[in-house]
């Protein structure tokens, strides 16, 4: 969930360390859209590049699962990589729209958490697609909800029709855009919830506060005084070179 320049991840990477993270983690949302629409995209033998992970190794790939994948991951300069000097698939760039690998190179692109920090993501778009094989699969994953979070910056919100318009733009074929919240069915049907910063962790679990103003909704004396719980909403692109 991070502007590219966090942590880094690569299977087969022999005697890996403890999983390391810095400031913004993937969230509920972003888990739960990501195995919905698009774990089936990966296949074995695919080569894949995460830009901006969040882990060694990467919440992505353990979704996935397929440790036959070879997947890179990428950064934009030194400053946040912590364990990226130690996976072999790491790439670090110095430039944020001009990465060194060459055209065509990817099966699979992805961006979980990436694309509000990027300043200008017309340029950011033409690097992604360049580095995509023809066919390959661009994915970018990227919060509508969520508070101003800067790292170093935060620039964009974007919903399903401007995704679709900057990406058809760029030549790119559709195969899924849409944006929601699947974390509402984690709380009772009674609860009332609202767009915002996700307080689930990935196994769905809330904080005791949360949990007593969630049990507070269906209390019929309780209910109008109670505050609504935020939800996490999110977009998600799934895109063809």
């Amino acid at each position: 969930m991070c502007h590219p320049g966090v942590l880094s991840q690569g299977h087969g990477c022999p005697q890996a360390p403890a999983r390391q993270h810095q400031f913004i983690v993937m969230h509920l949302n972003s888990k739960l859209l990501f195995e919905k629409h698009a774990v089936h995209h990966f296949k074995e033998s695919q080569s894949v590049l995460e830009i901006g992970p969040t882990g060694y190794p990467s919440y992505y790939s353990e979704l996935v699962n397929i440790p036959p994948l070879k997947w890179h991951t990428l950064d934009i300069g030194e400053k946040y990589i912590g364990q990226g000097h130690v996976n072999p698939l790491h790439i670090v760039s110095e430039e944020e729209y001009n990465y060194p690998i060459e055209d065509n190179t990817f099966d699979i692109v992805l961006s979980g958490q990436v694309m509000e920090h990027i300043k200008n993501i017309w340029r950011w778009v033409d690097e992604l697609k360049r580095i995509t094989k023809k066919k390959g699969i661009i994915i970018i994953i990227s919060p509508i909800s969520w508070s101003y979070h800067e790292a170093p910056v935060d620039c964009w919100r974007i919903y399903p029709e401007g995704m679709k318009a900057l990406m058809q733009e760029k030549g790119l074929k559709i195969i899924e855009c849409l944006f929601g919240s699947l974390e509402k069915d984690f709380f009772h049907s009674k609860a009332k919830t609202e767009p915002g910063n996700s307080i689930l962790n990935l196994e769905g679990k809330m904080s005791l506060p949360w949990k007593l103003i969630e049990v507070s909704h269906y209390m019929p004396l309780l209910n109008k005084f109670c505050r609504r719980i935020p939800v996490s909403f999110d977009n998600i692109c799934v895109c063809q070179k």
